[in-house]
């Protein structure tokens, strides 16, 4: 008898990778329990962008099931202590959310887990299997597609926000994440820019003549009322070209956008610069301590 896991998005909360983490992990899940995955989303609507693959949606395979509604804090309890298998039974299971419960799951007493040492490959492939298949990218996104060497991804999210009236201090902070960039990168190699910062890419200019970014209006998906399919359109396409460069990527250590990207492709170099103050560090990162996630924006 096939069982499923249902990852149900029932309304605007964090941007696209923060979704797609989500959903990466419930397939990790599914995959250790023998269940299929299906997708139930209800809300931002992002159709501009791409839809669900029919075989993974709920809409097209509707079946009964148990909703299990838990707090974030309370998912990692839940997830990291309960005996999963029993209590689920042969129940169809829905869930949200947007953490790394798989991670948790590998922790939990009830599981004896051979396969610890292959947590960031089973990652891997689940975001290989949602980018891939799941979500059908539109063409437009699909055939513009370039690959570079080196990619940079510079997120300023909540800086610009709570700063957005001193543009000197977020300039500080992405100045000082190419000028330390700029040391280790004085290179001829194609390079490609991502940021959700029109800033950013005037700065990388300024150190990087070849730096390449894609045109096109700057969103956050997790703002629903500004999203519109010009930005949509950008952000599917800036994060395929990042998880595309061929050698080595430069990455924040707390943005879900740089981890989906990373973890696409782990035959690369991965540098981390840090978030929460202006990077006085910068450095080479193993794939395995990458994607351990313990909560929004932090790593174990």
């Amino acid at each position: 008898m096939t069982r499923y896991l249902i990852h149900w998005f029932p309304f605007c909360s964090g941007g696209l990778c923060d979704r797609i983490l989500g959903l990466a992990s419930s397939i990790c899940i599914a995959n250790i329990l023998n269940m299929k995955i299906l997708i139930k989303w209800d809300h931002c609507d992002l159709s501009s962008g791409f839809k669900i693959n029919n075989d993974y949606n709920w809409y097209n395979n509707q079946v009964s099931h148990r909703f299990i509604h838990l707090t974030n804090i309370d998912s990692i309890t839940y997830f990291k202590n309960t005996d999963i298998i029993k209590e689920w039974g042969l129940d169809n299971i829905m869930l949200w959310s947007n953490l790394n419960l798989y991670n948790y799951l590998l922790q939990n007493p009830h599981f004896l887990l051979d396969n610890q040492t292959n947590y960031v490959e089973n990652f891997k492939d689940s975001i290989n299997l949602i980018l891939g298949n799941i979500f059908i990218i539109n063409k437009s996104v699909v055939d513009n597609i370039k690959v570079y060497d080196i990619g940079i991804h510079i997120r300023t999210g909540d800086k610009q926000i709570y700063n957005k009236d001193n543009e000197e201090f977020y300039r500080d902070y992405i100045t000082n994440i190419i000028k330390n960039i700029k040391q280790i990168e004085n290179t001829d190699k194609s390079i490609f820019i991502s940021s959700d910062c029109l800033l950013t890419y005037r700065i990388a200019k300024e150190y990087f003549e070849n730096a390449v970014y894609n045109e096109g209006c700057i969103i956050h998906t997790s703002e629903e009322d500004k999203i519109n399919e010009e930005g949509l359109n950008k952000v599917l396409l800036d994060l395929l070209t990042l998880c595309n460069c061929k050698e080595k990527l430069y990455i924040g250590w707390n943005s879900n956008f740089s981890r989906i990207s990373s973890l696409y492709n782990l035959d690369r170099k991965f540098i981390c610069y840090e978030y929460e103050n202006i990077p006085n560090i910068i450095k080479e990162c193993a794939k395995e301590t990458l994607f351990s996630y313990f909560s929004k924006g932090k790593y174990t």
